[in-house]
């Protein structure tokens, strides 16, 4: 699978940006999560990741959340990442997946990883 990442209108890659906020730790693990996204794509399972509604699915090492979904034939567009606080993934998080998802279908405004 090829990964992408969402990139917005200002040319801010929020995905990235949540990453490299975190400690080096965390990061390996969201990098290891995402490399193995790439090797097995759709066959990736709980408890690395899950589906959530929407075409939307979710990345999830530890506290954290990468959201993404599929795109074309081989690719994933990383969307939106977030720390888990609750038990289930905030409406307004998930509305904004959803909402990029449309925003990438429409412009395809990604970054190759």
């Amino acid at each position: 699978m090829d990964i992408y990442y969402f990139v917005d209108q200002r040319g801010h890659n929020p995905v990235k940006e949540f990453i490299h906020g975190l400690p080096a730790k965390e990061q390996e693990k969201i990098y290891a999560y995402i490399d193995e996204l790439r090797r097995q794509g759709h066959n990736l399972r709980r408890p690395m990741a899950d589906y959530l509604r929407a075409g939307i699915y979710e990345l999830r090492p530890k506290a954290n959340r990468v959201l993404y979904f599929f795109f074309l034939t081989n690719g994933v567009v990383l969307v939106h990442a977030i720390r888990k606080k609750t038990d289930k993934i905030p409406e307004h998080d998930l509305a904004l997946a959803i909402r990029r998802k449309s925003e990438v279908g429409e412009n395809q405004n990604i970054e190759r990883s």
